[in-house]
């Protein structure tokens, strides 16, 4: 999501060029509506893949489709290995990424990272790979910022548009509502999923939140979106905790509905609720107010910027519930960008459904004001 706006500058600058989106598959039914690009082009190479002559020869055979593209401008907008290592093997003449360097905004080097476990390689020889390369965090620690950078430094100019944009199809929003249809009270968005498991606060803890805003809006329906094996998990321990409130209360759409499905629904919606995950930057794109909730505690220290300074919702009204504390295992943590180094449902437990209710009615009067600054509850 946070590429989005710079697919729209892209096609602002250079209003005329041939613009090829290279991206992986799980998330191309966002990008197949998207009116800024010529051409997709899906990668289908592991991006966790942690060897690194391994990821040159899995990314030979699909360098090869690149090269007979004639690249003339290549723009790398993730800073992970594979990226500014793809952007080199496409033979693109003008190569544009970010610089590394070893300084408190990022990793000292590579083996630090726990996506890339190589110590050979540091991430300040990555520059090599790119013609111009860019320091990330000149223009803003967001990743939307950070994605932005390369262009901005470029062009010695502010962009012309900072938001995130989301596209789906008029059947797509068909959809949404003959699914959120007859329900007559507020709809909030319920996500309990996200890309790690340190990320998910417990669902029976959910359920708890539930209850209590039921107990002011006895009309409310509660829309659950995400998909994997571990959402339906969560549903199922949430339905397990409050069955009749997701007997009466609930839409349950776990694997159910696509990307595009899924920002039409939350485009019908009144509030995003849930923890960090990629639904909730869909909500942000859609202008929804969002109650996220994050496992980085309010004191850990980090040498990278935290999760909580990039990743919360962009440029909408939105309010951020995270640990007060680090737990003793993760006190001095200090490269963890989330600021948990559980592989499990760790620090953001100690968060109590209470002070995420205290977020609902603040974001609720933040909403009203349109006020967008994000707002810290521990």
């Amino acid at each position: 999501m946070w590429k989005t706006s710079v697919l729209r500058e892209i096609r602002r600058v250079y209003p005329t060029a041939k613009i090829r989106l290279v991206m992986y598959p799980a998330a191309a039914v966002m990008a197949e509506t998207c009116p800024y690009v010529d051409e997709l082009i899906l990668n289908p190479a592991n991006s966790g893949e942690i060897d690194f002559l391994k990821l040159f020869q899995y990314n030979a055979q699909f360098a090869r489709r690149l090269l007979t593209a004639r690249i003339d401008i290549c723009f790398a907008f993730t800073y992970y290995l594979y990226t500014p290592l793809l952007m080199y093997m496409s033979g693109a003449r003008e190569r544009i990424s970010y610089r590394f360097k070893d300084d408190t905004n990022n990793w000292p080097d590579v083996s630090a990272s726990p996506q890339l476990n190589f110590s050979p390689i540091k991430r300040q020889h990555l520059n090599a790979l790119a013609t111009i390369s860019v320091p990330q965090f000149l223009y803003g620690g967001h990743n939307v910022d950070i994605s932005l950078a390369p262009l901005e430094y470029l062009l010695k100019a502010p962009v012309a548009n900072r938001d995130m944009e989301v596209w789906y199809t008029p059947a797509d929003l068909n959809v949404a509502r003959t699914l959120l249809h007859g329900r007559a009270g507020k709809i909030y968005a319920l996500a309990m999923g996200g890309g790690i498991p340190l990320k998910h606060f417990p669902p029976e803890k959910y359920a708890r939140l539930l209850e209590m805003i039921l107990s002011e809006e006895p009309s409310a329906t509660f829309v659950i979106i995400g998909g994997g094996q571990n959402d339906l998990i969560s549903a199922q321990i949430l339905k397990n905790a409050a069955p009749e409130i997701y007997a009466k209360n609930i839409i349950d759409l776990t694997n159910k509905i696509n990307y595009r499905q899924t920002a039409a629904v939350l485009s019908l919606c009144d509030m995003y609720l849930g923890n960090d995950t990629g639904s909730m930057h869909i909500a942000a794109a859609v202008k929804l107010p969002c109650l996220a909730v994050f496992a980085f505690p309010k004191d850990a220290p980090s040498r990278r910027v935290a999760a909580t300074k990039t990743s919360y919702p962009h440029n909408f009204p939105n309010v951020i519930v995270q640990p007060e504390r680090a737990l003793p295992e993760c006190a001095n943590d200090i490269f963890n960008h989330y600021g948990c180094k559980a592989n499990a449902v760790h620090c953001i437990a100690q968060i109590v459904p209470e002070k995420i209710f205290e977020g609902f009615h603040l974001l609720k009067e933040r909403a009203k004001e349109n006020n967008i600054e994000t707002l810290y509850l521990s």
